[in-house]
């Protein structure tokens, strides 16, 4: 679709929920790569047939990296603009209801929205979530880190907008900024009250399967472990913040070992869509038993399709 909020065109993935049913809405945000196609078209979520079943709709958007799906403040001379948090609140959900000029049919949608988010995404789920609990029910992060001003948090997001060459002073501003600081889900949790949360991280400590995956890769393994290790405190230092969130219907889920890389994140896709899915309405028959709409590729338990941009035929998701 060509995104006004973005001034680009931006490929949204939609997965939809089994036919015959008028099911919630799940955002999926990638990490720091976030490419076409998503991380979870490429086998990572929607290969797993369990999560086919599921009567839900997932929405992965794409070409947001190093972009910690956020507003920024600059254009950025190598990321253009950024706008995601507009994107994803206003604009997105609006051409999800009324459908892309004909061309591709909008999801069976009950109306409830969750959002589940890996490494960069799951930082930015949260602070969606949190920031935006008028139109959230429920939110998951796998691998993420969850504050933006203690050193650990800063780091961390410096980091992800450097590494595809962005310059994070453009996006929120000089550290301790405002934007910085409202960031911050450690800081201020309130808005998660009442929802569905689901949080997860590895220790970062090398087991067999790192070994299996990786080998004797060391860069791999070494900064995998840095990046989960980090993951693992700030996940912990959130669980403690939500502790004075009256309501919040927690799960969490400490694996003993891993790095931070897709084979530990792929083990949290069913488990946290799931805990999200408790916290929303749940799907209603609609008496329709196809979902229609072209640029669809049939799956099983449910179907594939694009927004591509304005004029094209859409194209498959996976």
């Amino acid at each position: 679709m060509t995104s006004k909020t973005m001034q680009r065109t931006v490929r949204v993935e939609v997965y939809r929920a089994p036919a015959g049913v008028d099911a919630p809405n799940v955002y999926f945000l990638d990490g720091v790569g976030s490419e076409s196609p998503s991380g979870w078209s490429g086998g990572m979520g929607w290969g797993d047939p369990a999560l086919r079943e599921r009567e839900v709709n997932v929405i992965a958007p794409t070409g947001a990296p190093s972009s910690m799906w956020s507003d920024w403040l600059t254009d950025d001379p190598v990321l253009g603009p950024n706008n995601w948090e507009t994107f994803l609140t206003e604009e997105l959900p609006e051409l999800l209801v009324n459908g892309l000029s004909g061309i591709v049919e909008p999801p069976a949608h009950n109306g409830d929205w969750g959002v589940l988010g890996v490494s960069m995404g799951a930082a930015s789920a949260l602070h969606l979530a949190n920031t935006n609990p008028q139109m959230f029910s429920g939110v998951g992060g796998v691998s993420g880190a969850y504050s933006t001003t203690d050193e650990l948090g800063y780091q961390y997001s410096r980091l992800t907008v450097a590494a595809r060459n962005g310059d994070a002073t453009n996006m929120w501003g000089p550290r301790g900024s405002a934007a910085w600081q409202a960031h911050d889900t450690v800081a201020d949790p309130s808005g998660l009250e009442g929802m569905a949360v689901y949080l997860s991280a590895a220790t970062g400590r090398v087991g067999s399967a790192e070994l299996g995956n990786f080998g004797s890769n060391e860069l791999v393994l070494i900064d995998g472990h840095i990046l989960e290790k980090g993951s693992y405190e700030s996940t912990r230092n959130l669980e403690s913040a939500l502790a004075s969130v009256p309501d919040v219907r927690l799960r969490m889920s400490y694996m003993p070992t891993g790095i931070h890389n897709w084979p530990v994140f792929v083990t949290q896709m069913l488990p946290g869509m799931d805990h999200i899915l408790t916290g929303l309405e749940p799907a209603v028959p609609n008496g329709r038993t196809t979902t229609g709409g072209a640029g669809e590729a049939p799956g099983a338990g449910g179907s594939a399709g694009s927004l591509g941009s304005a004029g094209s035929s859409g194209s498959a998701g996976s």
